[in-house]
């Protein structure tokens, strides 16, 4: 098995975002949502357009976090693997990108998106934090009928 290395991190601006943006998907995965809440910058705008169409929203990072807890709870487990998280920094601004494999479990039946998520993020009172998170599906695999079961389940 050949092992894939992560792109060696140069700064430690560069290690700050990619912490902060790993943080989000473990965190969420874990149900910590007020650390993966600390992430997002007071005004953040999810895409999810590729999995559920419609349009970007802006939002705050509490509302977001209500939106996850109403579907990831519902899952028995799930684990939102990242591939090697890429950084690039100007100033006071960067963008990280990485693959991600989305696995959501309910009983052994699995819901499986995988593509890639891109961030912007930007230095706000000298702390890194998300304004835009996207997930860009680029295949599916299993059954997003679980999404709804999900949903039901977390009420």
């Amino acid at each position: 098995m050949q092992i894939t290395p992560c792109p060696p991190v140069s700064t430690p601006v560069e290690a700050q975002n990619r912490t902060l943006v790993s943080s989000i998907t473990l965190a969420a995965d874990r149900g910590a949502y007020d650390l993966a809440e600390q992430a997002f910058a007071p005004q953040v705008v999810i895409d999810y357009t590729s999995v559920w169409g419609g349009e970007p929203v802006t939002t705050t990072p509490a509302e977001l976090m209500i939106s996850w807890q109403g579907i990831v709870p519902g899952f028995d487990t799930t684990w939102h693997e990242l591939g090697p998280v890429t950084i690039s920094v100007d100033g006071n601004n960067a963008k990280a990108h990485a693959f991600v494999d989305a696995r959501h479990w309910i009983g052994e039946d699995l819901w499986r998106p995988l593509g890639s998520y891109h961030w912007d993020v930007e230095r706000i009172d000298n702390t890194w934090r998300v304004t835009r998170m996207e997930f860009e599906m680029t295949q599916e695999l299993g059954d997003r009928a679980l999404a709804a079961q999900a949903m039901d389940r977390a009420e």
